[in-house]
């Protein structure tokens, strides 16, 4: 089955307008799902990245839906400014917030894909009841430590989000971090649908080989080596 991409900006150069336009352009060409928005506020995580007001830029510059990634304290109190912005899914995390089940209902009121988050340390079993309840359309599991780009993916992660998988089938999982062309065919088999990735794709020789590689759509590119070969 093939699965989405949702292309980190992270690394980047994000504040430099042209550059990001021609990444946004990039992406598109090579047949990304999603553009990725990691918000990181300085106190969630220690680094501190952009705000709503880059969502709302990229949005005049693309048909692709964004993703929005909250790595912030009390993201009750900005949310209301990314769905303004434009975002297509806006994602936060259980262990920022004190009523996730509310904050849930709240994005969904707003027909924008809600999404829980989890940090590596954070085990299924303290999301069952909201995975359980069908509140979070997206599920967004952390294959690193959250804050950097280009980390190693962390050992267990793909089991975390198997578990998710078997605790409700109809939940988009997500996984963010440490995501790379050989690990993928795992975490598409263990039930991920979308795979971020930032690093892997803008580093990229062939950007949409990469993207096609990530998504598990190598079929193509099988048949033709196919061809090639006996002719």
């Amino acid at each position: 089955m093939f699965k989405r991409v949702s292309a980190s900006i992270l690394c980047i150069d994000y504040n430099n307008k042209e550059a990001l336009i021609k990444a946004v352009e990039d992406v598109e060409n090579a047949r990304a799902n999603f553009i990725h928005f990691d918000v990181m506020d300085g106190k969630f995580v220690e680094r501190k990245t952009f705000d709503h007001n880059l969502v709302n830029f990229v949005k005049a510059h693309t048909c692709l839906m964004l993703d929005v990634h909250l790595m912030v304290e009390n993201p009750e109190s900005v949310v209301g400014d990314y769905i303004k912005a434009g975002a297509d899914i806006i994602s936060f995390h259980y262990e920022a917030t004190k009523d996730a089940k509310a904050l849930l209902k709240k994005i969904k009121d707003k027909n924008i894909l809600a999404g829980i988050a989890i940090n590596p340390k954070t085990p299924a079993y303290k999301i069952k009841d909201i995975v359980e309840s069908g509140l979070a359309d997206v599920v967004l599991v952390m294959g690193v430590e959250p804050g950097n780009y280009g980390q190693t993916f962390i050992p267990g992660s793909a089991e975390k989000v198997a578990e998710i998988h078997e605790l409700n089938r109809n939940v988009y999982i997500e996984i963010d971090g440490g995501v790379n062309v050989k690990n993928s065919k795992l975490l598409r088999k263990v039930g991920a649908d979308i795979l971020v990735s930032s690093s892997t794709i803008f580093n990229a020789k062939n950007m949409r080989k990469t993207v096609r590689a990530l998504k598990g759509n190598d079929y193509g590119e099988q048949i033709a080596k196919f061809f090639k070969k006996h002719n």
